[in-house]
């Protein structure tokens, strides 16, 4: 590959460093649990983070079944439980291999029942079933080293999971290829601020977090999703943290006008982890406004798996409407047609310490389109603690107060302007991404020329 060089300034914790730019493209392998897919959570985030950087080309590792979707990726290598299995029948069979986008991967409709009746009862057993699998699977393959070799990286991008195999492929490829690592985590991985009666998830949770600890060690430092995060792992690892967001072009800001005979609410995303609690709580207030006369009603979007607990929930009429998943792309269209976009997080004690670092990156969606957002969810989340803090949604923090906040928003619609203005004005200032991606760009090139040197 043809060197060159190029004199570059960056800046590190108000410090300036000047370096000499060494490679032309910077190879990034990112390590993921499932296919980078725009359309699933994993690939929608990181698509956003490195999609349109220059000068840089990224390998993806991915441990599940399914096809990459996005025009980010260059290369991919997949393993999968069905693969290992298979492998551990007949050695013949590889355990991983390169994949091309010519070759469809078919996820059988036996494989989606099962994953989806896992993700539905969340039984511990379940998950030690497939942790068994990784654990005795031949993952250390030929094809895997050889795809590492041909890469070669000059920097490794891992997410970092709440699951022992993901940590160990992290923590094997990391000695490997001996390249600098910088972790990435979204959610609470290590912290023991957590609430079960399960002993079963404890000794899981103990477990399972010597190999996050294990994997932030090797990192060189780490990218957190929140204040809070980065408080408290600062804390946790005596590691550097950084925050990195999701981001969006706020350029001109959408001006507000709607077509719709009522006002629109509109949810998309996931509704488990007692999400679903709060949207019925919205849905009994939106029942008891359209009393009289239709006032408003809610639309929510969702492929999780519904147990019949949640759709008895969300099963109030001339409030609720359930349409299922969409796509990517049809999302877009739905949120740009909605008067108001809803946030929810769990009241639920366990549900509300599981995701209390965590910051929803549909959010910044709901920002670009400069959208009112209502908000509902106990102030000591991530999430909501950043919506309350810049006043960038209508927010409700208790049960109580939602009915309330609702009532005020039909009574006084001039706010859903107002908020979206105000929404749009702090995803400007906090969530632009040119700026996101070219700190990001020059702290991963200023590790792979720091590397270079030594």
């Amino acid at each position: 590959m043809p060197e060159y060089y190029l004199d570059c300034i960056f800046a590190i914790d108000d410090h300036q460093f000047a370096y000499k730019d060494m490679i032309k493209n910077m190879k990034i392998l990112v390590l993921s649990a499932t296919a980078w897919d725009n359309n699933n959570s994993f690939g929608n985030s990181f698509s956003n983070i490195f999609e349109g950087i220059k000068d840089i080309e990224i390998a993806n590792i991915y441990c599940m079944n399914g096809n990459p979707q996005n025009n980010t990726v260059n290369r991919y290598f997949q393993i999968s439980e069905k693969s290992l299995i298979a492998n551990l029948k007949n050695s013949q069979k590889p355990s991983g291999h390169e994949f091309q986008l010519s070759n469809k991967d078919i996820v059988s409709v036996v494989d989606e029942k099962i994953y989806n009746y896992a993700r539905k009862k969340r039984w511990m057993v379940l998950f030690w079933a497939r942790d068994f699998i990784w654990k005795i699977g031949r993952w250390k393959s030929k094809e895997l080293s050889q795809f590492l070799s041909d890469f070669n990286p000059d920097i490794l991008f891992m997410p970092i999971y709440y699951s022992s195999y993901m940590n160990d492929i992290a923590c094997y490829i990391k000695k490997y290829t001996n390249k600098p690592m910088v972790g990435y985590i979204s959610d609470d991985n290590y912290t023991l601020r957590q609430f079960s009666m399960s002993p079963l998830y404890w000794i899981d949770r103990l477990y399972k977090r010597r190999k996050v600890k294990n994997t932030v060690d090797l990192c060189e430092y780490l990218y957190v999703i929140s204040d809070i995060q980065k408080r408290e792992y600062e804390k946790c690892f005596k590691k550097r943290c950084k925050l990195l967001f999701k981001g969006a072009k706020f350029e001109n800001m959408p001006h507000y006008t709607s077509e719709n005979k009522y006002i629109k609410f509109v949810y998309t995303g996931n509704i488990g982890s007692g999400r679903y609690k709060q949207l019925a709580a919205i849905g009994q207030a939106i029942s008891k406004i359209n009393k009289d006369k239709k006032a408003a009603e809610l639309d929510i979007y969702t492929l999780t798996p519904m147990s019949s607990k949640m759709k008895r929930a969300l099963d109030i009429p001339n409030s609720i409407n359930i349409k299922g998943g969409i796509s990517s792309e049809q999302v877009k269209k739905v949120q740009a047609e909605a008067d108001v976009l809803v946030h929810v997080e769990s009241f639920d004690l366990k549900s509300r310490l599981a995701v209390h670092q965590s910051f929803s990156t549909k959010l910044v969606d709901y920002m670009a389109m400069a959208k009112c957002i209502f908000a509902a969810g106990p102030s000591d989340v991530a999430s909501m603690d950043c919506l309350i803090k810049n006043d960038a949604a209508i927010t409700a923090t208790n049960k109580a107060e939602i009915e309330v906040k609702l009532n005020e928003l039909v009574r006084n619609p001039d706010l859903i302007n107002e908020y979206g203005v105000k929404a749009w004005e702090y995803g400007k200032r906090n969530h632009q991404i040119d700026k996101i991606q070219n700190s990001l760009y020059n702290y991963l090139k200023g590790l792979v020329n720091e590397g270079s040197t030594n």
